[in-house]
């Protein structure tokens, strides 16, 4: 084996997350982001880790809020795109039809297959990102690729992961444990 200096890239492929930000009417914000994961179910908190410089990062502390939406591959030129640019730089709320959540303020998108609605309870400053924990107070899947039995159903959802730049996968077939 050899060193690897990029350690996280061990842990990909990861589902590819739009992360939203802001108030709508306001100031809203997009952002890629595949460091997203439950962390506890009672109450329900899910964790993203937001780097500290981006725009994100600047409406999530105003604000308070976030969304978690799910795209499908078939939006992966999205998807790159809400990663590769800056929302100080350019509006990226115009890139997709959106709208305020429906418990939240901030943007959920219209073209999402899931939708995490979170409020901040808590935020872990760890060097260059910040690890915000937000109750989930709003959980949202299109019924024709999502059955909480199973979770997402695969061969139809194709919910995208991440390897590196502009590398994606979506998952495949499912194989069970015998």
């Amino acid at each position: 084996m050899r060193e690897v200096r990029k350690f996280y890239l061990l842990l990909h492929p990861r589902p590819a997350y739009i992360i939203g930000s802001g108030l709508v009417g306001e100031r809203v914000n997009f952002m890629a982001a595949s460091w997203v994961t439950p962390v506890a179910e009672e109450p329900p908190l899910v964790g993203v880790a937001i780097d500290v410089t981006s725009y994100t990062h600047e409406l999530i502390i105003k604000y308070g809020e976030f969304t978690v939406n799910v795209l499908p591959l078939s939006r992966i030129n999205d998807i790159y795109y809400f990663g590769s640019r800056s929302g100080r730089n350019e509006d990226k709320s115009s890139r997709l039809g959106y709208k305020k959540g429906s418990k939240v303020s901030a943007p959920v998108l219209l073209d999402a297959v899931g939708i995490l609605e979170c409020k901040v309870s808590h935020s872990i400053k760890a060097n260059d990102v910040t690890f915000f924990i937000g109750e989930v107070v709003e959980a949202e899947a299109d019924e024709e690729v999502f059955d909480e039995r199973i979770g997402w159903k695969t061969l139809k959802a194709k919910i995208p992961l991440h390897n590196w730049g502009k590398l994606f996968y979506d998952i495949g077939r499912a194989h069970r444990v015998e």
